[in-house]
């Protein structure tokens, strides 16, 4: 079997990494994957060359039009589409792949699956048209799927929770060890409790609500540091929100409490090195990022969104506080600190829950069980009936 991923976007971020984590699953059972890459970039490429993943340039990306463009698009898309028949099934990483590339996946006869990663509420009527000409629908949980903006019979859709590798426990003196030597590598005292957020520096994550949760707990936990692991400078709407951000914290009077490192290769190891992990956004499908602190045994704080109370029991596998709620973020992190052996408790009932839901070996047997009915059913279309019902949403 012969699978095409079609990546939408320039960076290296969930989604991308997400990707790879869906190649490497499958591997096993004799897939062979590849990655056509509609906006690439050098650090895109050389992301999934790494990977052993072969990358395809898109020879033009087609613009999907129903008016004067029409021609153009079905050139590029008929284009598109005799790459598309030397792959079985075509897996767009993103709805936004969808909208450019699944009429071209129907004219080459291949089943087109639409990964659904985030929040799709308000899709309009004519990117609906062409998303619609997908086979399939697979969302990252449950909440997503019931939110998505496109009206789809439950043939066309499914759940399908992210998995990672559970990584060994590491010992306490090794633990120790590794928090000391990452601690003064970014300058600070051996006795600072870290706080980490492993999210890029965008719009998307609420970093305003942490910095007015750090600004309320200044003085009373002086020893607390932010350490904010994710790219901020390799993407131009990340370098302007980095310096929102900044902005922000300096008039709040904590930019000294935080540390920014950048996009780091070694995010398991810092992960290691933290006290507790936050992740404090505005919307997100089911966070990889928060599988792999739970399996690492991290103790979790995290934003009542979307798919993360699908992942995160509040009281028991971590703690949960409400969007925007900046009072509530500082009380759950002032909680932790002031009870190691809760924080302790959560999260090594965060790792159970890890192993048990979202482990390496669950998700590569539902990928390929996904595969193989896509497969089965290949050359079945949309009916006009349904089609038109996506589209009406």
């Amino acid at each position: 079997m012969r699978v095409l991923h079609v990546l939408p976007f320039p960076g290296v971020g969930g989604t991308e990494v997400a990707t790879r984590r869906v190649v490497e699953a499958v591997q096993p059972f004799g897939v062979q994957s590849a990655a056509l890459l509609l906006r690439p970039t050098t650090d895109l490429r050389a992301y999934f060359e790494e990977g052993g993943i072969s990358c395809l340039d898109c020879p033009e990306r087609p613009e999907p039009s129903l008016l004067r463009e029409v021609p153009s698009f079905l050139r590029t898309s008929s284009a598109l589409a005799r790459i598309f028949r030397s792959f079985d099934i075509i897996h767009c990483a993103d709805v936004s792949a969808t909208y450019y590339v699944a009429v071209a996946g129907r004219l080459a006869g291949r089943p087109v699956l639409c990964h659904v990663r985030n929040r799709e509420t308000q899709t309009g009527w004519r990117e609906r048209i062409f998303i619609g000409a997908a086979s399939h629908f697979t969302f990252v949980s449950r909440d997503t799927l019931d939110r998505f903006s496109m009206r789809l019979p439950p043939s066309r859709t499914s759940v399908l929770y992210d998995g990672i590798d559970i990584p060994p426990c590491v010992n306490l003196v090794e633990r120790a060890a590794t928090a000391r030597a990452v601690r003064a590598e970014f300058g600070l005292r051996e006795d600072a409790v870290i706080a980490a957020m492993f999210a890029r520096v965008n719009p998307q994550k609420d970093y305003p609500t942490l910095i007015q949760a750090a600004a309320r707990l200044r003085e009373s936990h002086p020893e607390l540091r932010f350490l904010i692991v994710g790219d901020n400078d390799r993407v131009e709407a990340n370098r302007r929100h980095f310096v929102e951000v900044q902005n922000l914290a300096r008039l709040a009077g904590v930019l000294d409490r935080f540390v920014f490192t950048g996009s780091r290769s070694d995010v398991s190891r810092l992960m290691l090195a933290a006290d507790l992990c936050v992740l404090c956004t505005h919307f997100e499908g089911l966070p990889l990022v928060l599988i792999e602190a739970m399996a690492a045994g991290q103790p979790c704080i995290a934003t009542a969104v979307d798919g993360i109370p699908e992942t995160l029991t509040d009281g028991v596998t971590g703690l949960l506080h409400a969007p925007g709620d900046a009072e509530g973020l500082a009380a759950a992190i002032a909680r932790l600190i002031a009870a190691p052996d809760q924080a302790d408790t959560l999260g090594a009932n965060a790792r159970a829950e890890a192993q048990r839901r979202f482990s390496h070996d669950r998700f590569a047997r539902d990928v390929q069980t996904l595969y193989n009915r896509l497969v089965s059913t290949q050359g079945k279309r949309p009916t006009k009936g349904e089609a038109a019902r996506a589209a009406l949403g």
